[in-house]
């Protein structure tokens, strides 16, 4: 009776142990991507040939994005907890345009990349829930334009800002899973292209969040 107690206790060990497929892994994903993009503009002392007003200007356009992903998964010894490491790439394509006063400012997407810590816990076998924080690189174009009259201008700007959010997998066997995601990208902030209507040179404070829901495949090597 001991020994088969003993066997089985050694299958069921080794059935766990297979479930959890820790090691590397490749993804590909497609995320549905919100931009939001807002403008401090103080006119104070600007003298234009038309009635310009400033303040802050906020607008947020959704798009699709699509990207891939080299990460490392490891749980605690025998336990349903779990952490990881991941590296990242996707690109984008979101487009705004915002209008402050007299002051036009496209923002054109281009990619988005950083790195990642994973953390989560197995709720069944195939079901797992985890949070994930990190480090985002944003690459993007911005173009200045007025309502009235020419100049235009264009900039590219590589931005940071920090990760956090939360996500689901299921796997489909040991080595293939799909995910679902919920990513928010905050804390990029920088200063606008000088303006050069009404002689000011003034740079605007610019702000950038992003909001991600990704669905996508996992495969383990």
């Amino acid at each position: 009776m001991l020994k088969h107690l003993s066997l089985a206790a050694l299958a069921a060990a080794t059935l766990s142990s297979a479930a959890y497929a820790d090691g590397f892994y490749f993804s590909g994903s497609l995320s549905g991507t919100t931009l939001d993009h807002s403008i401090e503009r103080d006119t104070a002392g600007t003298v234009l040939p038309v009635p310009d007003v400033g303040g802050t200007s906020f607008v947020s356009e959704t798009d699709f994005s699509f990207g891939a992903a080299l990460g490392y998964e490891q749980h605690f010894g025998q336990s349903d907890f779990f952490w990881g490491a991941e590296v990242f790439y996707n690109f984008e394509n979101g487009e705004t345009r915002n209008i402050n006063g007299v002051l036009v400012t496209d923002i054109e997407l281009e990619a988005s990349y950083g790195a990642r810590l994973i953390g989560g816990f197995d709720i069944t076998e195939k079901f797992a829930a985890y949070a994930h924080a990190g480090v985002t690189q944003v690459d993007f174009e911005a173009r200045n334009a007025y309502t009235f009259a020419p100049p235009k201008r264009d900039r590219n700007f590589s931005e940071t800002g920090y990760s956090y959010g939360v996500g689901g997998s299921y796997k489909i066997d040991d080595r293939i899973a799909l995910f679902a995601e919920y990513t928010k990208v905050d804390g990029i902030e920088f200063d606008g292209i000088a303006e050069v209507a009404g002689g000011t040179g003034r740079e605007n404070p610019n702000t950038l969040d992003l909001s991600k829901t990704t669905f996508g495949v996992k495969f383990s090597f």
